[in-house]
């Protein structure tokens, strides 16, 4: 169970980042060289791709390093959000990879030129054990949120790359055509470019204050509605500051002569026994005609403030 230090104190998984930037670091220069030496555009291609996951693990690892920092006046929330604006960067990245590889790829396919695919294929099956294990090693974090889903997805993408690279060299060995090795490419960079847009958008739906996968906003409207003491709920709000903080604000009107206090504690027990695990709950003797009422009619009425307030919200 969270609690309000949870918000200014969570670990960041700075020490699998670090191993997964080494290992990123040895199958770029790896792949660097033999691009170069090869003459692959499939292997230089998943090379500028693994740059970029470098990038975006240095960004992932500061990003990590400031989210732990404690809050002050100016960032009473702490500096979580940095987590998010790390992976809205990373996510960015991967977007620009994927067009850079998509315009040389349909440059080369227009002039294919001489592989050397035996070469190729030991440093892209070396590529592919590098990279799955730097996937798994950021994928085995014990936190789970789109920052650290973003990691995963560059080196995953890494690993398809040189997979892609793979299937490419051994359709040159066996006599097929040498465009294989662009074809390849272009599979890497659509790749990209589709894991790219869905993280955009996923990241920009938590920035926007969206209502995080995983929890309901209806069902913390049930939650609180159902709460014994609790005559109506308005003003409620779901959000998240990372996507596995999921936060509720709402105001609650009680009963006449009800205890807030035990209330208040039930009402915040029910909602993180569904997943919301900071909450802040602002009991009321009668409605501030602040915000929508989130309760059935019959249970809720109407004053005039409350219908007046909902009026006027689009």
């Amino acid at each position: 169970m969270a609690t309000h230090a949870d918000v200014v104190a969570r670990a960041a998984p700075s020490r699998r980042l670090v191993g997964a930037l080494a290992l990123s670091l040895a199958v770029l220069v790896l792949e660097v060289g033999g691009g170069l030496i090869t003459g692959s555009l499939a292997l230089l291609s998943d090379a500028v791709h693994v740059g970029v996951d470098v990038v975006a693990l240095l960004v992932g690892l500061a990003a990590a390093r400031m989210a732990i920092r404690a809050p002050d006046a100016s960032h009473t929330y702490g500096f979580h959000r940095m987590e998010a604006l790390g992976a809205l960067v990373n996510a960015v990245l991967l977007v620009a990879a994927s067009a850079v590889i998509l315009v040389e790829s349909l440059s080369r396919l227009a002039a294919p030129s001489e592989v050397d695919a035996l070469g190729v294929l030991p440093i892209a099956l070396l590529a592919l054990v590098t990279n799955s294990a730097a996937a798994l090693l950021v994928h085995g974090g014990e936190r789970q949120t789109t920052a650290s889903r973003v990691l995963v997805l560059h080196l995953a993408g890494d690993a398809a790359g040189a997979l892609a690279v793979i299937a490419s060299a051994i359709v040159i060995l066996a006599g097929g055509p040498v465009a294989a090795d662009a074809v390849a490419s272009l599979a890497i960079g659509a790749l990209l470019g589709i894991a790219g847009v869905r993280l955009l958008t996923q990241i920009a739906h938590l920035l926007a204050e969206g209502v995080p996968a995983g929890v309901s906003a209806a069902d913390a409207a049930e939650a609180l509605s159902a709460t014994a003491g609790v005559r109506a709920v308005h003003d409620l709000h779901v959000w998240a500051l990372v996507d596995d903080l999921p936060m509720v604000t709402a105001h609650l009107e009680l009963l006449p002569d009800v205890d807030p206090a035990p209330v208040l504690g039930a009402a915040t027990a029910a909602l993180r026994a569904r997943g919301f695990e900071h909450v802040t709950l602002q009991p009321e003797g009668e409605t501030c005609g602040q915000g929508r009422p989130t309760v059935p009619a019959e249970r809720a009425p109407m004053t005039t403030a409350t219908a007046t307030t909902k009026e006027s919200l689009p």
